[in-house]
């Protein structure tokens, strides 16, 4: 494992989350069962998901690369990320990003979210000389570009959250990095319409991303994974019981960083993170421990 902290470079928002019996076809007024406020965003998300999975004597650091405004919002987050050992950029006059995430009773969810500025007006920061990976999202793509290639130069890990974003920011940031994990929307809007299956959308963006490892999240369905050599492997999803899958995604790419750092094979890698989605996905947190047991009862 390579010296220094694991980079995490990208957008940090507060979410407001509220459970639903059911998700309104025709608007109107409805009443949520459950209210929280907590971290969203996917760079910070992810980082979170490390915070809990490493192991602190062994482990990389996590260093979070975002910003949020010194407004309410933005003063609630930098509480909530102080308490769990991360940081944030705090841009004055700035507005933080905020959405709101209804949860229904399956455990599926509809997210409408304000980014705010704080990321616009945040002046890029000097990455740490040594780290030993480096997740962007698609939110901030000028500190992404040169934070996947600070990944290249120091030869490890640098992973795309390559979630639904406009179709230049992903043709930008796909062929800088070495893993590409697509969620479905974000495959759709790399593909454009008409959206191919996914197995010929990612032959197409291993035309534009040689040598990377690309991978598309398909929710129940589990994964698909083309290698660098072409070979296409569908992974089938941990059955378990939905109850949020808010955020599974970020937990995924979080753990695949992780496991990557710490030279997990690749297929392991893979598995292993997935197997933290799965349990995120369950409600439970997706700690060390919870996921040792996890994988000791789910083949």
């Amino acid at each position: 494992m390579s010296a220094g902290p694991l980079l995490f470079v990208g957008q940090t928002v507060l979410d407001h989350v509220f459970r639903v019996e059911r998700f309104s076809a025709d608007g109107g007024k409805a009443v949520a069962s459950q209210q929280s406020s907590r971290i969203g965003g996917m760079a910070a998300r992810a980082a979170l998901a490390v915070q809990h999975l490493r192991q602190p004597d062994r482990s990389p650091r996590v260093r979070l690369f975002s910003a949020v405004g010194d407004d309410a919002a933005g003063r609630q987050l930098q509480t909530a990320l102080r308490a769990e050992g991360l940081d944030v950029e705090v841009v004055p006059g700035a507005r933080s990003g905020v959405s709101a995430v209804l949860v229904d009773a399956r455990g599926e969810r509809q997210v409408t979210n304000y980014r705010g500025d704080a990321l616009q007006r945040s002046p890029l920061r000097e990455l740490p000389q040594a780290c030993c990976g480096v997740l962007v999202d698609t939110r901030w793509p000028e500190a992404a570009v040169p934070a996947l290639g600070h990944a290249r130069a120091r030869g490890v890990p640098g992973l795309l959250d390559a979630d639904v974003a406009a179709p230049e920011v992903l043709r930008q940031l796909v062929p800088q990095a070495g893993w590409c994990v697509f969620s479905q929307g974000g495959l759709s809007a790399w593909a454009g319409d008409p959206a191919p299956a996914p197995a010929d959308a990612l032959a197409r963006v291993a035309l534009e991303a040689s040598g990377a490892e690309l991978v598309v999240t398909l929710g129940a369905e589990g994964a698909l994974w083309r290698r660098p050599d072409g070979r296409v492997q569908a992974l089938p999803a941990f059955a378990v019981e939905a109850v949020d899958t808010n955020g599974a995604g970020d937990v995924m790419h979080g753990a695949l960083l992780l496991a990557l750092a710490e030279g997990q094979p690749p297929e392991r890698a893979v598995r292993w993170a997935m197997a933290a989605a799965a349990l995120a996905c369950s409600g439970a947190t997706p700690t060390r421990s919870a996921l040792d047991r996890f994988l000791e009862t789910h083949a």
